[in-house]
């Protein structure tokens, strides 16, 4: 299993669900704004996050001519041109393993870049970032990559006339032709397609420079297969009899919060305390859930490294009880 996220930029509003439960509508997140995010710049270039992640690669390609060079003006464009309620990018966020150099992480991103944006000539940006887990302190790098999908031809056009109607029969004279999932006869069936396309690319990766890694379980570290999977716990449960549990995600805003802050205040503090012992049982749980997710995944090569410690054992011992050999 790996992280893997696919979400769409557009003009117009989207729906989301309060923790009261009820849904509010609000601006859809905009690619300008999308764009410096992953790239942190302009007004993202001193944000919060930059305190905790760094940007390990930024890349941006097949820019039609009006913004060869200048990925900003590009995405700047997008959102004032694409008509009203359009989607103005597709956007992927992928987990990247961390036993992976950053020249090899680089690498792997290249080759997902391509898998995604090569067929059509997408116009894209894409970053890695990178932090440090809030548990455990293990980098945690991902890839982000941004396109559009309108397919960049042979013909020079304006920003304004880019983001127009595609004319079929006189292509010179329209925008450049929009190439949608739905376009492709895929649908949502893509993000399954995509998925796919990811497991295999990263293993690939994997199997060339980190085939194996090392997992902690019951204490002892465990040499394993290194590879992912893009299946949903569930349905990799019922292909491989294991009994994998999901494992929750904490929010950001339980997880950065400083153990050694304390208020004058008394109620507050009490207030403070509180949400500390919950972000340490969200902690264990986490940690208690992987241990037991990795025992499911990979008990053969437990039990084989727990005989290999016992002979190892055994034979020292069995070397200390003899006479010498003299």
């Amino acid at each position: 299993m790996y992280y893997f996220d696919y979400a769409y930029t557009g003009k117009g509003t989207t729906k989301i669900k309060a923790k009261s439960g009820a849904t509010k509508v609000k601006k859809a997140a905009s690619c300008k704004n999308r764009f410096h995010y992953i790239t942190r710049t302009a007004h993202y270039k001193n944000h919060k996050d930059n305190v905790h992640e760094k940007v390990e690669f930024v890349k941006s390609g097949n820019m039609p001519s009006f913004a060869e060079n200048r990925p900003d003006i590009f995405w700047e464009a997008a959102h004032n041109y694409e008509r009203k309620n359009a989607r103005t990018a597709a956007s992927q966020v992928i987990a990247l393993p961390k036993e992976l150099s950053v020249q090899q992480r680089i690498e792997l991103a290249e080759a997902l870049i391509k898998q995604f944006t090569h067929e059509f000539n997408f116009p894209y940006t894409a970053a890695i970032h990178n932090h440090a887990g809030e548990i455990g302190g293990q980098d945690q790098p991902h890839l982000h990559i941004m396109y559009c999908e309108r397919s960049v031809d042979e013909h020079n056009r304006t920003a304004e006339q880019f983001f127009s109607r595609y004319n079929d029969k006189d292509p010179a004279n329209g925008g450049a032709q929009k190439i949608t999932p739905d376009v492709r006869g895929k649908g949502k069936t893509i993000i399954n397609e995509m998925r796919v396309d990811t497991e295999v690319i990263i293993n690939e990766h994997l199997e060339k420079y980190a085939p194996t890694k090392i997992v902690k379980i019951k204490g002892i570290d465990v040499e394993v297969p290194n590879s992912v999977s893009c299946l949903h716990h569930e349905d990799y449960n019922r292909i491989n009899g294991t009994n994998l549990k999901p494992v929750p995600m904490i929010p950001k805003s339980l997880l950065r919060l400083d153990p050694n802050l304390t208020f004058k205040d008394k109620d507050k503090n009490v207030a403070y305390q509180a949400k500390l012992a919950e972000r340490e049982r969200a902690i264990n749980e986490v940690n208690e859930l992987r241990e037991y997710n990795n025992f499911e995944m990979y008990q053969q090569y437990y039990f084989n490294e727990l005989n290999n410690l016992r002979e190892s054992i055994f034979n020292q011992n069995k070397d200390y009880d003899s006479p010498p050999p003299f």
